[in-house]
């Protein structure tokens, strides 16, 4: 079988790791055997192929082709890809450019594409020996230089079969260009950069301090609607009349007493009214003295009181429907729990109505004493939720503050609490909901770390996919470390330099696990 050697660089002056790519063998036989046909020299000896990964700024290139051998001609296989948004180049022109090695400089120019992302330059070297090899892409907004750097230039085809090959290593899967352009993909490379060092703890999601109020029954008895009755979930103002609750009044205070004791106070206020009026009479006409005139009118205030009274107990038996003492929503906001219904009976101090206004939710975290050490100035926290494909993230200064850091180390629970609020919250975070949540401490720290969709869960283990040629991965299981937003640090298994997936990881997976499905397609 051919198979192909293979280099795979990550900027101009790197050197160069070797590879090999049973797809590039696959393609190129039919090159190779192609140049036997147009040479005649040793036919039906298909050479070993090279494939060579690069990178710039801007582009990858992955590229496939047969030894160079002076005076024979050898088609290129070269895949360019936009590093931004890791889609095929789909226009442009390709030189390949042969200079040094005391021999003139050799360009070979493409200007059309034999697919998208895949130019197909024929290179007939005319001088042997060292030389060094530049594919050179012009595109719209992109001129860029992928140097490939020494490659040798064949006498003889004979000299190109005896030339040594760098061994391959193990382990590897093959993804094609075409798949990985057809799906939501992209590499990039493991560095050492800033993250956020932080400690993990137990919290809960709870209202502000002021943020929270329970409506409990001033008195026993009867809970009565005032037009339509609070729904859970529902959101009042400041002030608005939940409902009305018809007090139990004592014995005698049924409602043929208090319409008799109501009718007793009218008649006595008119009584007294009548009275002040007559004496009013006297007085002007020097019948009465003062003192007589100023008694009948406090008689009269007097009954106007008792009157008012009797009005008000009458009002609270609600006969009418629109009595009671009114149930007023004392902040504006959602109604979190509704404890009774229309016409419940409740005991004095029964809870009626939970008003929470969401519009600001704690993070209250209990810290470990161990940790508690660590905390600084905490920066901000995070905490994942059910059905939420990203960390809910507090950033104090960016719609979120750091409430308070506790003082006091709990005796029960040996640890500290620390407060965070957080403005306008994902209406799907619940209430009094516990949750696993992440303090940034205020300290940072150089790291290696990858982003987390380039992580994996397979088969309980944590692992990312290692590109080790443009069409060739590994399968490396990893030790993590602390997360920091939608990066996580890496402790084991990676090296700065390496090119990993970091979207798409899933599908070079599948390819691994059923790769007579995965490896079909090559369109050159």
């Amino acid at each position: 079988m051919v198979m192909a050697a293979n280099h795979m660089r990550t900027d101009p002056d790197a050197a160069k790791r070797a590879w090999r790519s049973p797809w590039a063998a696959l393609i190129l036989v039919a090159l190779l055997a192609g140049c036997d046909k147009g040479t005649g020299s040793s036919a039906g000896r298909a050479l070993e192929a090279q494939a060579v990964t690069d990178f710039t700024a801007t582009t990858e290139l992955f590229v496939e082709f047969a030894p160079l051998i002076a005076g024979e001609r050898t088609t290129f296989a070269a895949h360019f890809t936009r590093l931004h948004d890791y889609k095929p180049v789909t226009e442009g022109t390709l030189d390949v450019v042969l200079s040094g090695g005391d021999a003139p400089t050799e360009r070979f120019r493409i200007e059309t594409l034999r697919a998208p992302g895949i130019f197909a330059p024929t290179v007939a070297p005319r001088a042997a020996g060292e030389r060094r090899l530049q594919l050179v892409l012009t595109a719209p907004g992109l001129e860029v230089e992928h140097d490939l750097g020494a490659i040798v230039v064949h006498a003889s085809r004979e000299a190109a079969a005896q030339a040594r090959r760098s061994p391959s290593p193990q382990g590897e899967i093959g993804f094609l260009k075409e798949q990985q352009w057809q799906t939501d993909f992209a590499i990039e490379e493991v560095r050492r950069m800033p993250l956020r060092e932080s400690v993990t703890a137990p919290a809960t999601v709870r209202a502000s301090s002021e943020g929270a109020f329970i409506v409990a029954a001033p008195a026993p008895g009867l809970v009565r609607a005032r037009g339509t009755f609070p729904v859970l979930g529902g959101e009042v103002e400041r002030g608005q009349i939940l409902a009305t609750l018809v007090p139990h009044l004592g014995v005698g205070a049924d409602s043929a007493s208090l319409q008799v004791a109501l009718v007793s106070a009218r008649n006595a206020a008119t009584l007294a009214k009548t009275e002040v009026e007559r004496m009013e009479r006297l007085f002007a006409q020097q019948a009465v003295s003062a003192r007589r005139l100023d008694e009948a009118r406090a008689n009269h205030q007097v009954s106007l009181s008792q009157l008012q009274a009797a009005e008000q107990r009458m009002s609270q038996l609600g006969g009418d429907g629109q009595g009671g003492i009114e149930l007023r929503a004392p902040i504006g906001g959602t109604l979190a729990q509704v404890h009774v219904g229309n016409g419940a009976a409740v005991d004095q101090g029964a809870p009626l109505f939970h008003i929470v206004d969401r519009r600001e939710l704690w993070l209250e975290v209990q810290v470990a004493e161990s940790d508690a050490a660590r905390l600084q100035t905490p920066t901000g926290a995070a905490f994942e939720l059910p059905g939420l494909a990203e960390p809910v993230e507090i950033r104090a200064g960016n719609g979120g503050r750091l409430v308070g850091v506790g003082q006091v180390i709990d005796a029960r629970s040996h640890s500290v609490p620390v407060i965070f609020a957080m403005r306008d919250p994902d209406p799907r975070i619940v209430l009094n909901q516990v949750v696993q949540a992440r303090i940034f401490t205020g300290a940072e720290r150089d790291a290696l770390s990858v982003p987390v969709t380039a992580v994996i869960d397979d088969g309980g283990q944590r692992v990312v996919y290692v590109m080790r040629g443009g069409e060739s991965f590994s399968r490396i299981p990893v030790r993590l470390g602390d997360r920091d937003g939608d990066r996580i640090e890496v402790l084991e298994g990676l090296t700065a330099g390496d090119r990993i997936v970091s979207r798409g990881a899933i599908q070079v997976r599948l390819a691994a696990a059923t790769p007579e499905a995965m490896g079909h397609g090559h369109a050159h």
